[in-house]
């Protein structure tokens, strides 16, 4: 069985050693709703408040942030 490719947002959530629940608590979300939103099961509605501790966290800029934070569609069809 093939591996689910990475998000965007767990790729840059790993790469700076956060964890789920970090994440969660930096942005006064639970640790469910990250996991949602790694999954693509839900889509971030942040304030800009929220938006600036998640770029400031993540160490990027406004316009590095994913279009999608859910996983990536790959070249592999699922059935």
């Amino acid at each position: 069985m093939a591996e689910k490719p990475l998000s965007a947002l767990m790729r840059l959530r790993t790469l700076r050693h956060l964890t789920q629940k970090e994440l969660a608590d930096a942005l006064g979300v639970t640790e469910n709703t990250v996991a949602n939103w790694e999954r693509g099961r839900a889509i971030p509605k942040l304030t800009p408040s929220q938006f600036k501790t998640l770029v400031k966290l993540l160490q990027i800029g406004l316009e590095d942030l994913p279009d999608d934070f859910g996983p990536q569609s790959g070249t592999q069809s699922d059935p």
